[in-house]
């Protein structure tokens, strides 16, 4: 399945390229050759709606004693991510923003890593 690029309106952005997409490494559409993104906060939500309903169906089985809850719980959890991801919208990027978004991230990389050295 190809998602529709937000540049050409064309149909032109894989399913994979879309969910690792970043403001550091942008999808590419197949038709226009134009880079979008999925906001990180969009990215970071479905993620985070996913790990809620896995614990909270665990913990549902656990303390009713059913795995069967569980099940449901991880189907409901495979089920939402795969409409979020296709509902979730692509915003176009200049390749000068990322630039930047590469140089930030290997910036805060440098910090992480000269911290690390303290702990």
């Amino acid at each position: 399945m190809t998602h529709t690029c937000p540049r050409c309106k064309q149909p032109g952005i894989s399913n994979l390229a879309k969910r690792w997409s970043s403001r550091a490494v942008p999808a590419q559409c197949t038709v226009c050759s134009g880079l979008s993104h999925v906001l990180k906060s969009t990215d970071n939500g479905i993620w985070a709606a996913g790990v809620v309903i896995l614990v909270v169906s665990l913990i549902g089985a656990l303390g009713l004693n059913s795995a069967l809850f569980f099940v449901s719980g991880l189907v409901l959890a495979v089920a939402l991510n795969i409409r979020a991801w296709r509902r979730a919208k692509m915003y176009p990027i200049s390749q000068e923003a990322v630039a930047n978004a590469s140089k930030v991230g290997l910036a805060m990389l440098g910090v992480y890593a000269f911290l690390g050295l303290f702990q």
